[in-house]
């Protein structure tokens, strides 16, 4: 992975095996017929628990690698011993802290903290969609450990944008690190709208800011901050303009050029400039998402609209299904305009996009045309060429609107071979095989698809707009602020390296003026100079679909079971006697199909008899020994006979009497535990419990163009 070091398990091989040694006899017959050494199934546990490890470990970044150039410290390899070695700053120093975001599998889990002397200011709150290789993991937030024992000092939390990697996170730490909510309108208003779903209780303090007025808002004695309108995929995304007692700092957010955006709204690099002039620019913090992509942006969203309007002439009879993001509130308005053109209804369809325009619709941001927009469930009234539907599921996602109704489980939908469906966006980059699913199910249902980037096929293009700046765009940008220090951001570690060879490349920036950071690492900037020193602790918080938080030992063992299965036995014996009373229980998921593995079975269950009757003969008996040795010697038997390591769970029930002075420490504990819950619990009015009714947020789907780092592939066309 690059992020950390990990021992790499040695290959068995005969070598290993002692020479000359006898193996030493088993009192069971069933483990001394097995050919495989312990030592050999030790080293095939090790190995599956390495690879465990280094999977569930992703968004873990202790001690990174990085050898980069640009890493701070010429490209030597920071360890924690050079942490300690490093003098202490003396005196007030800024510092700027990426809590996530930086280097990481995947672009999400976007948050900076700030800190001069006893004040800090917190720039985003994002979480990351981290993919298929979390099993049951919808999104994972930033470890805020720093910033909880900190939280004292924090005067402000300041918002770039509404996408969920920039404030989906929010709502799970406002009331951990509560402090004044800044941003503008329409990004307020989605942050709101996500702090419906707290369970907390916690209602933050906002305060909108109007980045047309460049006002500037003084948070604390040592810091303000004012917002820079930008242009990206989403409405009233803006920079973040920080003035410290040393320089001004620029966080530039998500960004793009945009000659003709829909809102007549473009991007302010004259302020950014004023600003660079008049005052310099002590840091530039730059995103790196697009950076590697070569030239500019050709294209924009009313070339976009002239597309969707090529669609409705060419097929004037057809239903039309375009999908998109949820966030994409320009593409909304350009679509709903194009349809009043062409005397075509329009409804929506899916939670996040519903969402996200009655949040667009209170700030103001997208107007409705007058007798356009229809409710779904009057959708089938509608003869078909009057009707244009906008849906989610642009990304293949599988319970998304556009699969249910290519699936046929949609309330009122179900795609027929005279629907058109649009896919306007591109496929997040692991997520290829997803669309290419989707698009199958919607063909095989006879239906038209018509793609971006395959206007040979079509004759219709282009169909999407990336959020986010290219090659040239970075040079335009990081010329005209002319920065002091430079530092990466929001970006994979290639992205960052990357940005910071374009910057000292074409922009003239010093190479020791450029740092490329992991989350975790600290910029401390005096007058004397910056350097990178030190790290803080940061890491990732694991939520599954109905907003609880998952621990990375329950995660562990869901991989583990995903790819080796899972192997319970379970023994009913005797109290007192340890006598069988049953044939042992054997339960298999994920592993084989007992039907299928008689003679194994076989084998199991002689070696539970043997070891019942040997471990239950003495005089003292201690279960959780026993369970150990179960597990242990079990695991060697299966890895035996299938080169397989799953997760084995014994389980001994005991029943009946006559325990006598035999030592059971597990009965004794839970005879304890019978005693105090029979103590402290509270007998319900009437024998019935009441249930506590649990408010299930709804589960998060991508609403940016934020990458999902399980599969890369090489495509024609540019992935964001």
């Amino acid at each position: 992975m690059g992020q950390r070091r990990l021992a790499n398990a040695a290959q068995d091989d005969q070598s290993k095996r002692p020479q000359g040694q006898q193996r030493q006899k088993s009192n069971n017959s069933v483990l001394n017929s097995t050919n495989t050494r312990k030592g050999e199934v030790f080293r095939a546990q090790r190995r599956t628990s390495e690879n465990v490890n280094l999977r569930a470990s992703q968004h873990m970044i202790s001690v990174p690698v990085n050898k980069s150039i640009y890493n701070g410290y010429g490209g030597r390899q920071f360890s924690l011993a050079d942490h300690k070695k490093q003098p202490k700053t003396k005196g007030p120093v800024l510092k700027i802290m990426p809590v996530g975001g930086l280097g990481e599998m995947g672009i999400g889990k976007n948050m900076m903290a700030i800190e001069y002397d006893d004040e800090i200011i917190v720039i985003d709150a994002g979480f990351l969609f981290p993919g298929a290789d979390y099993p049951g993991i919808n999104y994972i937030t930033p470890d805020i450990t720093y910033l909880e024992e900190n939280k004292h000092k924090i005067r402000a939390q300041v918002f770039t944008h509404g996408h969920l990697d920039h404030i989906g996170a929010y709502r799970h730490l406002a009331d951990k690190i509560p402090a004044p909510v800044y941003g503008s309108k329409f990004t307020l208003g989605m942050v709101q709208r996500t702090m419906e779903e707290a369970t907390s209780g916690f209602t933050p303090d906002y305060h909108v800011m109007d980045p047309e007025s460049h006002e500037r808002v003084q948070v604390g004695d040592n810091f303000s901050i004012e917002l820079v309108r930008v242009n990206h995929s989403i409405p009233d995304a803006t920079a973040v303009v920080v003035r410290t007692p040393l320089g001004v700092l620029v966080d530039t957010g998500d960004w793009r050029f945009e000659d003709n955006p829909v809102d007549g709204k473009k991007f302010d690099l004259d302020r950014l400039t004023e600003i660079a002039t008049k005052e310099g620019i002590l840091l530039l913090m730059n995103e790196s998402t697009n950076c590697e992509s070569d030239g500019t942006h050709t294209h924009g969203e009313f070339d976009i609209q002239q597309s969707m309007g090529q669609v409705m002439e060419k097929y004037p009879n057809s239903r039309l299904i375009l999908s998109c993001f949820s966030s994409q509130i320009h593409r909304m308005q350009v679509i709903l305009e194009e349809a009043k053109k062409h005397d075509r209804k329009v409804a929506f369809a899916g939670y996040s996009m519903i969402q996200n325009l009655e949040v667009a619709l209170r700030a103001g941001t997208i107007k409705i045309p007058k007798d356009v927009v229809v409710k779904m469930e009057d959708v089938v009234k509608l003869p078909d060429g009057k009707v244009t539907i906008v849906c989610t599921g642009s990304q293949g996602e599988f319970n998304a609107v556009l699969n249910r109704m290519a699936s046929g489980a949609h309330k009122f939908i179900k795609i027929k071979n005279s629907d058109v469906v649009v896919f306007s966006s591109n496929p997040i980059p692991g997520n290829e095989k997803y669309v290419v699913r989707t698009v199958d199910g919607l063909m095989r249902e006879g239906s038209d698809v018509i793609q971006n980037g395959k206007t040979h096929l079509t004759g219709i293009g282009p169909l999407h707009l990336s959020g986010h700046g290219y090659y040239d765009d970075h040079v335009k940008l990081i010329n005209a602020l002319n920065p002091t220090y430079y530092m990466p951001i929001h970006g994979e570690f290639h992205m960052l390296v990357h940005n910071a060879e374009l910057a000292e490349k074409e922009c003239g920036v010093k190479r020791d003026n450029i740092f490329v950071c992991d989350s975790g690492d600290v910029i401390e900037i005096t007058p004397d100079g910056a350097k990178k020193n030190g790290r803080i602790p940061v890491g990732g918080i694991m939520y599954d679909d109905s907003g609880a938080i998952v621990s990375e030992v329950v995660l562990k063992d869901r991989i583990h079971m995903a790819s080796e299965g899972m192997f319970v036995v379970v023994l009913t014996v005797q109290r007192g006697s340890g006598r069988l009373m049953t044939s042992p229980d054997i339960i298999s998921r994920g592993f084989i199909y007992l039907r299928d593995s008689e003679e194994l079975m076989g084998m199991i269950r002689q070696y539970l008899k043997q070891k019942v009757a040997r471990s239950f003969s003495g005089k003292k008996i201690d279960l959780d020994v026993i369970k150990k040795e179960l597990k242990d010697e079990i695991t060697h038997i299966l890895y035996d006979q299938t080169r397989r390591t799953p997760i084995v769970i014994p389980v001994i029930n005991e029943i009946g009497g006559g325990g006598g002075g035999q030592q059971r420490e597990n009965n004794g504990g839970r005879q304890q535990q019978r005693g105090a819950n029979a103590q402290g619990a509270a007998k319900p009015v009437g024998g019935i419990v009441p249930k506590t009714q649990r408010k299930f947020p709804p589960r998060q789907v991508p609403d940016t163009e934020s990458t999902d780092p399980t599969l890369r592939a090489k495509t024609d066309v540019r992935a964001y």
